[in-house]
């Protein structure tokens, strides 16, 4: 049982990662130098319900990158924020290409039980410009 929820966990983890790939332009920055926005994982899939991600990154980002993902822009996240970090996007390929050598903040928040073990995940995992609107 142990096992079936930390690959629950890890599932609930990619799910976040993926809605990092877009996190849409229509975010409201919180100063000229950078552009906030929340992600609401999709409803569709139970291990990510009740998962908020949050990205503060240095330039724009497109819509279209989000929506690959299947995540819902919104307009603030519910519920706890469980783990906030900073990562820098490595990479230079796919439509996420110029995200690299950003430093984007992630924050994770929300109800599902299975946050704390998908803000390690996503502590520990690199972050790659190659995987970023399913590129």
């Amino acid at each position: 049982m142990r096992t079936r929820r930390a690959g629950s966990a890890v599932a609930a983890a990619c799910v976040a990662l993926s809605a990092l790939a877009g996190c849409g332009d229509g975010g409201d920055g919180s100063s000229s130098s950078s552009h906030t926005y929340v992600v609401q994982a999709p409803a569709s899939n139970a291990l990510a319900k009740g998962i908020y991600v949050t990205i503060v990154s240095p330039v724009p980002i497109p819509t279209k990158l989000l929506t690959g993902a299947g995540g819902k822009l919104v307009g603030q996240a519910q519920g706890p924020q469980k783990c906030s970090f900073s990562k820098t996007v490595h990479g230079s390929h796919g439509s996420g290409a110029f995200l690299s050598g950003k430093t984007l903040t992630i924050k994770l928040t929300g109800s599902n039980p299975f946050i704390p073990t998908a803000c390690k995940a996503l502590e520990k995992a690199p972050l790659n410009a190659a995987h970023l609107g399913g590129s």
